[in-house]
Formats: structure tokens, C-alpha cells, sequence
């Protein structure tokens, strides 16, 4: 699903939200669990740049990114907090068929080559839900997660220590505003979207399941 899909997802919800607030929804009962499974978009193309710089890539350069992917699990303590946890995955691939050595414009060396770089975000994600209809469910709170860089090539002069540079020491833990809505179209099922302030996400869109609950 492409970044226009995904703002335009959100934004649909949101407006539904808005438009019927008598209907508004939470995750309302203590002890209910909801498990989402969604994709959503991110910044960290912004990021691809920076990566093209340092890896100073000279000729036919190709380079891919999936969406965020990602998973939750929320449980109700009552009927208006819930803590969760949450993952997201996301990656970044550049094929090119040449490179310059330490920047060097003589130093063109050619062939075929691949580098991949990986994030996984693991986080808790504490919320407040409003509402008091079982159909929708209104929700804001915070992401605090643990970010993971890992990285992989096939030149035989590059080492991993260059992502460390390029993220200029920064911290792995981030924190993460967020506010979402789900609806639930059958007893069990439902999709939701989030739009959020912070890594590793801004918009998303995903399928919910829960069961349990008071």
C-alpha cells in the first residue's frame, strides 16, 4: 500500500470519527484484548538519501523501501486504559553498479552490489479510550519503544560502523504521540487507522481482532 493510500485510509476514518461522535467507541471493557496486524508510512525515506551519500554510490543506483510493518497487542486494565506492546519493521535496499572508495572520483570500483539496511521498533503503548459504544473505539496515548539498526552488503571495503555516523549517536529509546480509531464491523473484527507524532510511523492502517473482556 503506497503513502497516498495510506494518508487517504486515515483520514476517511478520522472523518467518520468526527462526524459521528454519539457513536464514538473504546476499548471499553477491563480485560479485553485487541491484537492489530497493519502497515504504515514513514519519514525514513529521508533517511535513503543520506544513506546514497555515504556509501558514496557512483552509477545506475536502484533503491527500494517496504512500508512500516507492524504488530500490537492491547489489554484492557479498564474500561478506559489499556497497555499494549507494539513492533514495527521496515527496510531499505540500494543495488548499484559502482562505488567511489572513501569519495574518491579515480576510484571507481565496479560490479554489482547490494547493501540493506533494517529498523525494528519495540515499544509499550500505554492509551486512554473514549466513548461508550461497542462499534468504534476513539484512542490516544504514547509510544515508548527501543529502536534496532542493523545493516548488511556485499562490498568487501565497507564496514557497519558508518550507520552509527550517520545516526550521529543519537538515542535508541523514542517516545511516540499517537491517536487512532478503531471499527469493529462484526463482533470480533474491525480495521483501524492511527496518525502519530514520532518514529517509526505518522499514518497507518490495519486489521483488529479481540476478544475477551468484561
Amino acid at each position: 500500500m503506497n503513502k497516498r493510500r495510506i494518508i487517504l485510509a486515515a483520514v476517511i476514518l478520522m472523518i467518520i470519527g468526527v462526524i459521528t461522535p454519539n457513536r464514538a467507541a473504546a476499548q471499553k471493557y477491563q480485560g479485553q484484548s485487541v491484537v492489530t496486524g497493519g502497515v504504515g508510512f514513514s519519514v525514513v525515506g529521508l533517511f535513503l538519501g543520506l544513506v546514497d551519500n555515504a556509501l558514496d554510490a557512483g552509477t545506475n543506483i536502484r533503491s527500494t523501501k517496504t512500508p512500516v510493518l507492524l504488530g500490537a497487542y492491547d489489554y484492557g486494565l479498564s474500561d478506559r486504559f489499556s497497555i499494549g506492546v507494539g513492533y514495527t519493521y521496515q527496510s531499505l535496499t540500494l543495488k548499484y553498479d559502482g562505488y567511489y572508495v572513501d569519495g574518491n572520483p579515480d576510484s571507481l570500483r565496479t560490479g554489482s552490489f547490494t547493501d540493506r539496511l533494517a529498523r525494528q521498533n519495540f515499544g509499550i503503548r500505554p492509551m486512554f479510550h473514549f466513548g461508550d459504544n461497542d462499534d468504534l473505539d476513539i484512542y490516544a496515548g504514547l509510544r515508548v519503544s527501543v529502536v534496532r539498526w542493523s545493516y548488511r552488503t556485499d562490498r568487501p571495503d565497507l564496514g557497519s560502523d558508518w550507520v552509527g555516523n550517520i545516526l550521529g549517536g543519537a538515542s535508541p529509546v523514542k517516545a511516540q504521540a499517537l491517536f487512532g480509531m478503531r471499527y469493529f464491523f462484526t463482533e470480533n473484527i474491525g480495521f483501524n487507522t492511527e496518525l502519530a507524532i514520532g518514529p517509526s510511523y505518522f499514518a497507518m492502517v490495519g486489521i483488529n481482532a479481540r476478544f475477551g473482556g468484561n
